[in-house]
């Protein structure tokens, strides 16, 4: 089962760095503004009544927070991968604190702008329940994988 979860714990990696990548090839490649004007249902109007300072605010914060998600999600894979798989207590709690964090904080930021993102949210925070309770309750029954059984 811990490994189970691990997978699901990896595609929830997975899904936060390509939605994290695209966005911010979205906004510095392409030069678009941040589609949190979309996802938040601002009008034409209301987009066309923002300032600039405005718009270039919004795209600096969707730089800056999706250049955090893609780092977190680098750096929480081989933690998955290596070290929860491996069993590892200390990699499970640090993915439960980090990631928890991350959900919780998801939805208390879609809040202000009336659960835009409420789908992404929703899938995401199903694959860390899923993933960290196979983990945690693999872990807390003892459980050995096949990391663990033959040594390698």
């Amino acid at each position: 089962m811990l490994k189970k979860g691990s997978i699901v714990l990896s595609i929830w990696c997975d899904i936060n760095f390509i939605l994290a990548f695209t966005i911010l090839c979205y906004v510095i490649v392409l030069k678009k503004d941040s589609p949190i004007l979309q996802v938040a249902s601002f009008s034409e109007a209301e987009i066309a009544g923002l300032s600039a300072k405005t718009i270039a605010a919004l795209n600096c914060f969707t730089i800056l927070y999706n250049s955090c998600a893609l780092m977190v999600s680098v750096l929480t894979w081989p933690l998955i991968r290596k070290n929860l798989v491996a069993g590892e207590k200390s990699a499970f709690w640090t993915l439960v604190f980090v990631i928890g964090f991350i959900e919780v904080m998801a939805f208390l930021a879609s809040s202000y702008i009336g659960h835009g993102r409420w789908q992404v949210n929703v899938l995401q925070s199903i694959l860390y329940i899923v993933g960290i309770g196979l983990s945690g309750y693999s872990l807390s029954k003892g459980e050995k994988n096949e990391y663990q059984k033959t040594g390698h």
